[in-house]
């Protein structure tokens, strides 16, 4: 009966199939305000749907120099955001967890950049090597002040469990820097603008990306759309979480609609620009968010 459950919870809901289903609303509510936003029409509910279908349908090329990285790459990838999907969810729809889990969610959040800058330098390709440079530095970055911040709910939580640290949250000053950071943080590790300088068409002709097509391509695409799912959940439910499904929706939609937003308003940044705001800007604040926990 464990092994049933366990399939049914990672494979179907709230596993792969709730977190397609859920990624494939997003990229459209994404893509459909921002053509508002640009007095465009914007696509159809299913066309993120088709997108991912013409990819699938699209051969394969494969680098002259590519090794067995360079295919298991997008597959792992995605297999750890899937479970990254389960893990939070299960935890916010059906209040189950267990010890250690949000350590567990980072970590499997940190496979798919990992598994990216593996697969492109695995490519053999000059250009790739440029943005798996760049992704490198952005993980650098973004990396430990994301650590540094989730502290916060941990600590005032007083445990490992994520459904406990949702059920304890308190609003406090530690607590909107901590969300302040997490959120700059996670945005980066989404890698849309101004945080896409690893892919930067206009510059590198697709960088990082370069060389990936067909169900590769489809599935890093359909990674970073599970990403951008699951970016607003966490966030609600470590800040925000009241246990209500329709406060939950409204705010999930809230923080999705100001990510949309801001992605919309700013430019991308270089690289070097990158670095010093999260060194020098957002982990001193992660840090502050720590140590105004302790004093307050």
């Amino acid at each position: 009966m464990n092994v049933i459950n366990s399939l049914f919870i990672y494979l179907l809901f709230p596993g792969f199939l709730f977190s397609f289903i859920l990624s494939i609303f997003v990229s459209f509510l994404d893509r459909k305000i921002t053509a508002r936003l640009q007095y465009r029409q914007g696509p159809p509910l299913l066309q993120p749907l088709y997108d991912f279908f013409k990819l699938l349908l699209k051969e394969v090329t494969v680098p002259k120099n590519a090794n067995l990285l360079f295919f298991l790459s997008p597959f792992l990838s995605f297999a750890s955001v899937v479970l990254a999907s389960s893990i939070l969810w299960t935890a916010i729809i059906f209040k189950k967890g267990f010890i250690g889990d949000i350590t567990v969610f980072v970590y499997l959040l940190l496979i798919p950049s990992v598994m990216l800058i593996l697969g492109g330098a695995s490519s053999g390709n000059v250009i790739v090597s440029l943005g798996v440079s760049r992704e490198i530095k952005m993980l650098l970055s973004y990396e430990l002040p994301l650590i540094t911040a989730t502290l916060v709910p941990i600590l005032n939580s007083g445990s490992l469990k994520l459904i406990e640290i949702m059920q304890k949250n308190t609003l406090s000053l530690p607590s909107i820097l901590s969300f302040f950071v997490l959120f700059i943080c996670l945005y980066a590790k989404s890698g849309i603008v101004p945080f896409d300088a690893p892919e930067a068409e206009t510059e590198i002709a697709g960088g990082i990306l370069m060389e990936f097509s067909g169900i590769l391509l489809g599935l890093i695409k359909l990674t970073k759309q599970v990403f951008m799912s699951l970016f607003p959940a966490f966030l609600v439910g470590l800040y925000f979480f009241d246990g209500g499904v329709v406060s939950f929706v409204i705010k999930y939609l809230m923080i999705l609609f100001f990510i949309i937003i801001f992605k919309n308003i700013n430019p991308r940044l270089k690289i070097i620009q990158v670095m010093k705001f999260f060194w020098f800007i957002i982990f001193p604040l992660s840090l502050l968010s720590v140590i105004l926990l302790f004093i307050l």
